[in-house]
């Protein structure tokens, strides 16, 4: 019932007048961001944060996740329009939508995009919205026997995922911990 409230709560913080307009304007700057090879959402979050000083919290926290959702689909535009993903996220949109392009398709590309794009991020919202909280309760619950295990399980995914020379691989694991350290 908590949840409920404040959902609520946190809807009608978002759409106030100030909030809608800067959805709107954080999309917009997102959106070019996303479509410029090079950089992705997140250099536009780092591009705009000195401009979360000057509007109130909320509204800033809102900014920047509509550039971030802005730029995740801006980065299709480029990957279908050019074949140059700008950023890692938008690599397998360029194997589906730059052959569309070229098939003259290249509408119905970006429009399949952002239904994936809408659908795919909303999904996403949700699901967090339900499982943060047990999610959160889990993690506090990790000692350092389950944190070993992860980081073991990490390192080991590293040398499989290395190559041939696993040597060259548990080299560059170890001078990682030294420089974290």
């Amino acid at each position: 019932m908590e949840m409920l409230a404040l959902l609520s709560s946190g809807f009608a913080t978002s759409l106030t007048p100030l909030n809608l307009m800067v959805v709107v304007l954080g999309v917009t700057a997102g959106l070019f961001i996303g479509a410029m090879p090079g950089l992705g959402s997140v250099n536009g979050v780092a591009i705009v944060l000195p401009l979360t000083f000057i509007v109130p919290p909320n509204s800033a926290i809102i900014l920047l996740a509509a550039i971030y959702y802005g730029a995740m689909y801006g980065g299709a535009i480029s990957s279908i329009l050019l074949g140059i993903p700008g950023a890692s996220t938008a690599v397998a949109t360029t194997f589906d939508g730059r052959p569309m392009a070229q098939q003259g398709k290249a509408g119905l590309a970006l429009i399949a995009a952002a239904v994936a794009s809408f659908v795919g991020g909303t999904i996403s919202v949700v699901l967090f919205t339900l499982f943060a909280a047990p999610l959160a309760d889990l993690a506090l619950a990790f000692g350092p026997a389950e944190e070993f295990a992860l980081v073991l399980l990490a390192f080991t995914t590293f040398v499989g995922l290395g190559g041939d020379d696993v040597l060259k691989t548990i080299v560059m694991i170890c001078l990682g911990l030294v420089l974290a350290t």
